[in-house]
């Protein structure tokens, strides 16, 4: 297996990152409504997770270079914070936890099993970051933001489990491109 290192981002990549994000937040406009509503956290990464996954996989799949996903965070993320301050917070943290720990265990995007880690749990580490975020500036103690613990569990691994089929369809995808000679 490779060793982790870090590759140089061509402008080609940057573009092509960017226009990921794009598609992602357009896909993920339908669910909106359903993050900027929910009062306790959970609700808003079950949301999130398949369309970020899938679309953030396809992008993770052209371009295999350690920070790929954390750029994405960055700029959704940007974008985001027009909205919210507190979502450029959130899709910065996700991405480089879940970048993180994707390339701490597989070391590289070559080994699909990164891209399919690295992009299905995005949604899920959204949620330590919307925690603290929501703690420091609303003064919500941690029982009020989860509720019902069986219920925030519930959204929890439907998290996990949605940005898992997420990614699995973007490789799905992904694949298909690539024969097709457009990836």
């Amino acid at each position: 297996m490779k060793s982790f290192r870090f590759q140089a981002f061509t402008v080609k990549d940057i573009v092509f990152l960017a226009v990921i994000t794009a598609v992602t937040l357009l896909a993920s406009g339908p669910f909106a409504p359903i993050v900027m509503t929910a009062s306790k956290i959970g609700p808003q990464a079950l949301a999130m997770a398949l369309p970020f996954a899938l679309v953030t996989s396809i992008g993770l799949r052209k371009v295999k270079k350690s920070g790929s996903l954390l750029i994405i965070g960055i700029f959704s993320g940007l974008v985001l914070l027009l909205m919210a301050p507190v979502m450029f917070f959130n899709q910065f943290t996700g991405s480089l936890f879940s970048e993180s720990l994707a390339l701490l265990l597989f070391k590289n995007y070559e080994n699909r099993k990164t891209v399919l880690m690295s992009s299905g749990l995005f949604a899920f580490f959204t949620l330590p970051s919307t925690a603290v975020v929501n703690i420091l500036a609303k003064g919500k103690s941690i029982s009020e933001q989860i509720g019902n613990p069986v219920t925030f569990a519930l959204f929890t691994l439907g998290a996990i489990a949605l940005g898992l089929i997420g990614a699995m369809i973007g490789n799905k995808i992904a694949d298909e491109l690539q024969k097709a000679g457009k990836m």
